[in-house]
């Protein structure tokens, strides 16, 4: 129980490992790409700023050297990357613009112009009326005579700001390398699963078929040593006479024997190497053949949808339908209702045998398919294993449940559909 218990948490823990790393590497990666798009923003706006900067300290030398209306002062401006620039006076009058037919007019920025008389400088992003974004570099300048004036310069950002637009078309990347990194690591864990599962499975069935191959020995053991005590008994009951009171222990050995026997055939039956000759069958004439089989004065109603054909070995198919019928009918005694249905469930055929006897305690239910399980007095346990083991070796599924509200048990057997 211990081992049982531990496989399973192990597994989680590797699967919460990897998950965990993967969390990580996903946070660090973000981290990484937020940080990478801060700096590069900051690194823009600094671009700017400087490119600013050096523009207003290059106009406030030639102010103090050769006024506005030199072509050196005009020139300082010509760049593609200045939008527009412009000299205010304190009182808000332009005494240089860009726009030559602007000069005279109103600076309207009164919180811009304060900047003018202190000699501070500011820096802000800004759109245009006309819609483009643009860099706004104030700064206070002073003439030779002391004249305090704003300058204002608005910088172009189209390069700045296709270079942001990079790192924002990087987060598409990151995302998508994010999401096979984590598809990756999921297929890992389901691989690993699916290893584990199959290792399993194999460990299983390597158990099951050495204990098939102790069991059939044992099995065959048993059998002739039954032989001898049944030929005994034999002799020994065709020796009494009508009277002899030895008749009845006799009777009560050979019952017993056959019990034995009957258990050794089931036991030789399970335990061996199946083999299957899976074709295209016609489940119909079967269902019918089981329920004739059957002999019993009840009511016998048969569903069977016309034209379902399974794939399936014919053979064992019929096995497992005369045993279905065989517990049914035992289940009702007497009296009663045995249906028997056919009918398509996508790709797959349901064939179902149900009664309406006594149906199945509930304690029973999770039990029904374990060898040796059985609820009957004289029972081996082994015919719905037997039967659970040719329908999974066949692609199928087998189940039995009660019928809920009504009375009586159904068994449904799952078959692959055949395409012909």
């Amino acid at each position: 129980m211990r081992r049982a218990s531990a496989g399973p948490s192990l597994r989680s823990f590797q699967a919460l490992t990897v998950f965990l790393v993967l969390a990580v590497a996903s946070a660090g990666i973000v981290s990484a790409t937020f940080l990478a798009g801060q700096a590069m923003r900051s690194l823009a706006d600094q671009s700017l700023e400087s490119t600013a900067l050096g523009i207003s300290r290059a106009a406030g030398r030639v102010l103090r050297e050769g006024g506005t209306t030199g072509v050196e002062f005009r020139g300082l401006f010509s760049d593609r990357i200045v939008a527009y620039a412009l000299l205010a006076d304190v009182d808000g009058t332009l005494v240089f613009h860009t726009n030559p037919d602007l000069r005279g007019t109103v600076f309207e920025d009164r919180e811009a112009l304060r900047l003018a008389t202190g000699g501070a400088a500011a820096d802000r992003r800004a759109t245009l009326g006309t819609g483009r974004p643009v860099w706004i570099h104030d700064q206070g300048l002073r003439t030779p005579d002391g004249r305090a004036l704003l300058l204002r310069v608005a910088l172009q950002t189209a390069d700045a700001d296709r270079m942001l637009a990079r790192i924002d078309r990087l987060w598409w990347s990151v995302g998508a390398v994010l999401a096979l990194l984590w598809a990756g690591g999921l297929l890992l864990v389901l691989l690993a699963a699916r290893s584990d599962r199959l290792r399993r499975e194999y460990e299983r069935r390597e158990a099951l078929s050495l204990i098939g191959r102790m069991t059939a020995t044992l099995a065959h053991e048993i059998r002739n040593a039954i032989g001898s005590v049944k030929g005994y008994a034999q002799l020994a009951a065709e020796k009494t006479g009508p009277g002899d009171s030895r008749a009845g222990n006799l009777a009560a050995v050979l019952q017993g024997v056959a019990r034995i026997e009957t258990l050794v055939g089931d036991l030789l039956r399970y335990s061996r190497d199946e083999r299957y000759e899976i074709a295209e069958v016609d489940p119909a004439p079967l269902m019918q053949a089981a329920a004739r089989s059957a002999d019993w004065p009840g009511q016998v109603e048969l569903d069977l949808e016309p034209d379902v054909r399974v794939l399936a070995d014919r053979e064992k198919l019929e096995g497992v339908l005369a045993n279905a019928v065989a517990n049914a009918v035992e289940s009702m005694g007497g009296a009663g209702l045995l249906r028997l249905g056919l009918h398509r469930r996508g790709e797959r055929v349901a064939l179902t045998v149900e009664d309406s006897g006594g149906g199945i305690p509930a304690a029973a239910l999770p039990k029904l398919f374990t060898p040796f399980y059985t609820t009957k007095t004289t029972g081996t346990g082994l015919g719905l294993a037997y039967a659970k083991k040719v329908v999974e070796g066949m692609g199928g599924t087998i189940d039995l449940k009660n019928r809920g509200d009504e009375a009586g048990a159904i068994l449904t057997v799952l078959l692959p559909r055949a395409r012909g």
